[in-house]
């Protein structure tokens, strides 16, 4: 005979457990390695979603199945064993991948922001950086860079352009993030230019710019590339930093 109240227990037991681990792994993701909106921008809520949806669902029926009190306590240490070794496969592979997603550069280059994910940059141009900071990919968020190519690599930067290897996905040009303040400055252009020439656009940036707590002649917007496509940056033209970004493509 089938004790329901036993197995529904175990269920909500094994659930809880596959919660917690679940808030951890989520707790990492998006407090740390997608900060902000970028777990939006470049989809990692999507992803996060899948894989820890499967574990929720997938663990507790397991458990539904397997849990008996007439098996013997080593009978259910060696299936939960299994089912756990799964889970947690499955788990840790959810964010191995959500790792190499994760963004590890915002770049300035040239007039726009660029988002340089983990997986965007090669092994062999971390290893050609000239400054040690940039050298590795951060697992504590996005680090803030601009790009600067010296006259004598012009042509290295050209054809390396050519095969797709842009100067924002070599940390051998970049350089700190307020040493091109001016140049941001220069780009950065008010809202208003952009929604007087895309009106549709109005209400979003209305909505942004009133969750920012700056006047609005303070306020200017960027480009943001990303490996979904573009988004736009609300800075602070003091700083040239974003303070907000909005969902919309400015060009």
């Amino acid at each position: 005979m089938i004790v329901w109240r036993e197995k529904l227990v175990a269920t909500g037991i094994h659930f809880l457990v596959t919660l917690t681990l679940a808030a951890i792994a989520a707790a990492l993701i998006f407090l740390v390695w997608f900060p902000h909106q970028f777990a939006t921008m470049i989809g990692g809520t999507e992803l996060f979603m899948l894989v820890v949806g499967c574990d929720l669902a997938l663990g507790p029926l397991l458990s539904l199945v397997i849990y008996s009190s007439r098996k013997s306590r080593r009978e259910l240490v060696m299936d939960y064993s299994l089912v756990g070794a799964i889970q947690i496969a499955a788990l840790v592979y959810g964010v191995f991948i959500l790792a190499g997603t994760r963004p590890v550069y915002v770049s300035y280059t040239v007039d726009r922001l660029e988002v340089v994910t983990a997986r965007d940059i090669t092994d062999a141009e971390l290893a050609a950086a000239r400054r040690p900071e940039y050298a590795t990919r951060s697992l504590t968020g996005p680090r803030w860079v601009a790009t600067q190519v010296p006259q004598a690599d012009n042509n290295d930067a050209l054809l390396e352009g050519l095969k797709g290897n842009d100067v924002y996905l070599r940390p051998k040009f970049y350089v700190p993030y307020e040493t091109q303040l001016a140049q941001i400055q220069a780009h950065a252009k008010p809202v208003s230019e952009l929604t007087a020439r895309k009106p549709a656009s109005q209400p979003l940036f209305d909505a942004a710019m009133r969750s920012v707590k700056l006047p609005a002649d303070r306020i200017r917007w960027l480009p943001v590339h990303h490996r979904l496509g573009f988004w736009t940056a609300l800075i602070d033209k003091d700083d040239g930093k974003p303070v907000a970004y909005v969902n919309f493509d400015p060009y």
